[in-house]
């Protein structure tokens, strides 16, 4: 399969994944977490899970998301169990994925669509696009539509990634060391890097100062076009152009 031909098979399954997430959402909103659960005959509890975001059990048909999690992480993860729940009773949609991708490739595809579709129900497309029509690429994005939709930072971050396009980055940073709480998207760093103090991601939270024109990412990957701003401690970015490190 050529590099054009996987592009173009990735964003059909990806429209499909949006497709499916927003017809749930028109048929069970308000999309609270006993609504969400219920409506794919399921519980919800947030319990201690040493670590874990959540857990889907068909046994007990339960959903378990941490108790020790925001409310707004809790109900994004939950809405991750629930997409994977859908996806998996769309014979083709499945049918389709397992043609696409086999092995780590493949749990690495179903994890982004159901990250999507999570964030298609909470955080719908078209609202996305209103907002990057209206301010571009602005990183302020990530923590305004988290405010104005009672979602996560993350939530916002994967929606505003799935909007910006397949080469687009969406990433949280964090704590002392300056660290990626969470990062969506092309090149996206795993959770938890530490982001080197000669970084212009840590130059930008040092000196308050936004960053923007093409960057290195934390990770080696590169972006033609970063836009990273500082706000209450953290550094916010929105990236696209993105293309592996030494691409």
């Amino acid at each position: 399969m050529t590099a054009s031909e996987t592009r173009r098979l990735r964003a059909e399954l990806e429209t499909r994944t949006l497709e499916l997430a927003g017809a749930f959402r028109e048929r069970h909103a308000p999309l609270t977490p006993q609504r969400m659960a219920a409506a794919i005959g399921f519980r919800w509890r947030a319990v201690p899970l040493d670590g874990r975001d959540g857990l889907l059990d068909p046994s007990s048909r339960t959903i378990l998301t941490a108790a020790e999690q925001p409310a707004a992480r809790q109900r994004f993860t939950l809405a991750h169990e629930v997409m994977h729940y859908l996806i998996e009773q769309d014979a083709d949609l499945l049918s389709d994925l397992h043609e696409a991708y086999q092995g780590p490739a493949l749990e690495s595809a179903l994890e982004r669509l159901c990250n999507l579709g999570a964030a298609e129900m909470l955080l719908p497309r078209a609202a996305v696009a209103r907002a990057l029509k209206e301010a571009g690429p602005n990183p302020r994005l990530l923590w305004e539509l988290a405010g104005r939709f009672g979602v996560s930072e993350p939530a916002a971050a994967v929606a505003l990634a799935g909007a910006l396009g397949l080469d687009a980055l969406a990433a949280v940073f964090g704590g002392r060391p300056l660290v990626v709480y969470f990062a969506f998207g092309a090149g996206a760093p795993p959770r938890g890097s530490v982001v080197a103090p000669e970084h212009p991601i840590a130059a930008v939270r040092a000196t308050e100062i936004a960053h923007r024109g093409p960057l290195e990412l934390p990770g080696g990957a590169r972006a033609a076009a970063g836009w990273a701003r500082a706000h209450r401690g953290r550094v916010y970015l929105l990236a696209t152009g993105v293309e592996a490190g030494g691409g």
